[in-house]
């Protein structure tokens, strides 16, 4: 089948291949801050084969007219009005870019930039000027030749007579080619270079403000690891019990303090880089909740576990702390708070959509459900969300759904090619 275009692609932007390819100088320049020196070189060869076009044409102008002795008079006008399209494309901006390279201060720097577009802006008119002149000069050169010559109306004696020189019509010459150099001096880059200046001082706020909320979520998670990783009332809890086992059940007590120590030793390892390792190996935490689980069972016997995960998962990495969190938000505000026997399931698979692998991590209780679940401590279900933000962008989800039989399913799922 042949290849074609999707109906309607004229309208469609171009791919960003495209434009680098064929969009051409000024496209390369537009991708660079205005009166940066690259914005300034793409700028300057954008400008390259439209000025040596012009010249091309003056000088064959030049060629073809009858100029007789005045033909010195017009080459410098020829010459004068192509500098003076020169200046105002380059003058102006060259100077902004040496400007804008100087450790100024800001308020310094612009108005260095302006008075530079503006000091462009007078060299190109001082060449317009001189052009006019040369100009003048050579018309009252070449009718006098005519004149002399008889090929013209003796009437016509100088070239005052060929210019309109009522004040209207200066003045409005004047404003025109005031306005077109304010064009090719670059008045309308400057414009520009004002309105990016603010836009990049917002992007700049909004990047400090990500950076900031990124730090603040990352202490967050450093006292959350000392938080509900060594939490007191839960080491206390199981001391306590440890000590009622050892009157009543030593056997029980021993069996506690290998689960505490089993737990402790997953554990630990974070504790001693304050939370600040951005992941994880699979393995390690569900060793973590099995042993978390382990000591909990003890205090809350109704309760069973299961912890199972497809084989060679375990050495994938995961961030820390996500997983047991959830685990926590199921005992604490699911399973604790229903009579009865309980039940809580930790799995850990990988899942393949749209021709990608994922890693589907799953926490599910048969607890009360969703009526206290999601006000649990900890990182919390929010930053949660925030973390897999930050990590994956939108590659990752958390999702809480009721189960049929009572208890919530909390899952994570995770893109396996970020943590292998």
């Amino acid at each position: 089948m042949e290849d074609s275009l999707p109906a309607g692609s004229t309208d469609n932007p171009l791919p960003s291949k495209v434009l680098g390819q064929y969009g051409g100088w000024a496209n390369l320049a537009q991708q660079y801050p205005i009166f940066s020196q690259t914005w300034f070189k793409y700028r300057a060869l954008s400008y390259l084969l439209p000025v040596a076009l012009i010249g091309l044409f003056l000088a064959l102008g030049l060629f073809v007219m009858p100029m007789g002795n005045a033909k010195q008079t017009l080459l410098f006008a020829v010459i004068y009005l192509w500098l003076s399209i020169v200046s105002a494309l380059l003058s102006g901006r060259g100077l902004a870019v040496l400007v804008s390279r100087q450790s100024w201060s800001e308020k310094n720097r612009s108005v260095g930039i302006v008075l530079a577009i503006m000091a462009g802006i007078i060299i190109a008119l001082f060449f317009v000027h001189l052009e006019h002149n040369s100009e003048r000069q050579f018309t009252g050169e070449y009718l006098q030749e005519l004149k002399l010559n008889r090929q013209t109306d003796l009437t016509i004696v100088d070239s005052e007579s060929v210019y309109d020189n009522s004040p209207v019509m200066a003045a409005v010459r004047y404003v025109l080619v005031l306005l077109l150099f304010l064009w090719l001096g670059g008045a309308l880059d400057l414009i520009t270079y004002f309105r990016q200046r603010k836009v990049m001082k917002d992007v700049l706020v909004e990047q400090r403000l990500a950076l900031y909320r990124k730090e603040r979520n990352e202490a967050e998670l450093r006292l959350s690891v000392l938080a509900s990783q060594v939490e007191p009332h839960f080491l206390f809890n199981t001391l306590s019990g440890v000590r009622s086992a050892i009157q009543s059940d030593p056997q029980m007590g021993v069996a506690i303090i290998d689960n505490l120590v089993e737990y402790l030793r997953a554990t630990i390892p974070q504790l001693r880089n304050d939370g600040s390792s951005s992941q994880v190996r699979l393995g390690s935490q569900l060793q973590a909740i099995r042993a978390y689980l382990g000591v909990i069972k003890f205090r809350i016997p109704r309760m069973s576990f299961d912890v199972d995960y497809e084989p060679g998962l375990a050495e994938l990495f995961i961030p820390p702390l996500m997983l047991i969190s959830l685990v926590e938000n199921a005992v604490k505000h699911g399973i604790e708070l229903k009579k009865g026997p309980v039940h809580i399931s930790v799995t850990a698979e990988k899942i393949t959509t749209d021709n990608e692998d994922k890693l589907v991590l799953t926490v599910r209780d048969n607890g009360i459900g969703f009526t206290d679940y999601a006000s649990g401590t900890g990182i919390g279900l929010s930053n949660i969300r925030e973390r897999l933000r930050q990590l994956y962008a939108e590659f990752a989800t958390l999702t809480l759904e009721s189960n049929e039989e009572g208890g919530v399913t909390a899952c994570i799922v995770l893109p396996t090619d970020t943590f292998t």
